[in-house]
């Protein structure tokens, strides 16, 4: 029998560790929250009224009263300023960078097989791709740690500057069912009606004492980023290497 569970849920609970107060990134003092979704997104989606976004969960539907405040749309302060702010600005920006194109020309993306970094990017593509991986991955650091599991020190290398993460697979996908949703509001300027995550898996490990595997999946309108970190991989293949990013569908994503 394997010594690795497949878990989700509370059955994760015995392999989480306590807080230790300290950002993750560079072990200052953690006194900054990082937004689960960005402030300005929240503020485009809203269009002019916080009373027009609504937290879906599993199980409630509750009215989101401050987009700057609300623990619906934050994480845990589990950053320090600096890094949340100054260190991390080039990532915000990249990321801003994308959903615009998102915004402009989504509508047409379900019929598109790949995301072109150039299109988006211009000749600066190859820079600004590693920042929106960066972007990803300091959220999904950020999520890590909230839910309270050890953020992987890879991800601290990839922020600090390394060329990628070699134990996080991450695809882009396009969501049929999600899109059906986005269909009826597209001949508008706002057509783009949220912003999600997806539940997260894991893996542990009896006899390590540990998680093995977590993974989740961030969309924007009907385009998504699944990712999946596997302990003592060493040779994921991410979007962010190729200036043509494959758009799976989300019912044919590759087995990593």
């Amino acid at each position: 029998m394997s010594d690795n569970d497949f878990l989700q849920g509370d059955d994760l609970d015995a392999y989480k560790v306590a807080p230790t107060g300290l950002c993750w990134w560079c072990g200052a003092a953690a006194d900054s929250q990082e937004h689960k979704f960005k402030l300005k997104n929240l503020k485009r989606l809203s269009q002019g009224s916080e009373g027009n976004l609504v937290w879906i969960g599993d199980e409630f539907h509750r009215e989101i009263r401050s987009i700057k405040k609300s623990h619906h749309v934050r994480f845990r302060a589990n950053l320090c300023a600096s890094c949340n702010n100054a260190r991390s600005q080039p990532f915000d920006f990249a990321y801003d960078g994308f959903v615009d194109y998102l915004w402009s020309h989504g509508r047409r993306l379900h019929r598109s097989r790949y995301l072109d970094m150039k299109r988006i990017y211009g000749d600066d593509w190859p820079a600004q791709e590693l920042n929106l991986a960066r972007y990803f991955v300091k959220q999904i650091g950020c999520r890590v740690e909230h839910d309270g599991y050890p953020v992987p020190p890879e991800f601290v290398d990839f922020l600090d500057g390394a060329s990628r993460v070699p134990s996080l697979h991450m695809v882009m996908y396009k969501d049929s069912a999600l899109w059906e949703l986005h269909k009826g509001s597209r001949k508008s300027e706002n057509w783009i009606i949220g912003e999600g995550f997806g539940p997260m898996t894991g893996a542990a490990s009896r006899s390590k004492g540990r998680l093995v595997m977590f993974s989740s999946s961030m969309t924007v309108g009907y385009i998504g980023v699944m990712y999946r970190w596997e302990w003592n991989l060493s040779d994921a293949d991410p979007f962010y290497v190729y200036r043509k990013a494959r758009l799976h569908r989300r019912d044919k994503l590759p087995d990593f």
